[in-house]
């Protein structure tokens, strides 16, 4: 029992030996932690006229070869 209590606590020991800080959730950070905010919303233009390419092919084109 002492073994795998031992071998628990250092594997334990040996994960977390890269963490420097508490993890938290990015919706709830502690005190003094300010996460970077999101770009802003931009819409994409509208085409103002279609492609005249895609008007012509999106006709009867099963028929015609």
């Amino acid at each position: 029992m002492r073994l795998f209590l031992c071998l628990f606590l250092s594997v334990l020991l040996i994960a977390s030996c890269g963490q420097k800080a508490p993890l938290y959730f990015r919706d709830s950070p502690p005190a003094g932690v300010k996460p970077p905010k999101p770009e802003p919303y931009r819409p994409l233009p509208y085409p103002k006229e279609p492609a005249k390419d895609a008007a012509e092919g999106e006709g009867d084109t099963a028929g015609k070869k």
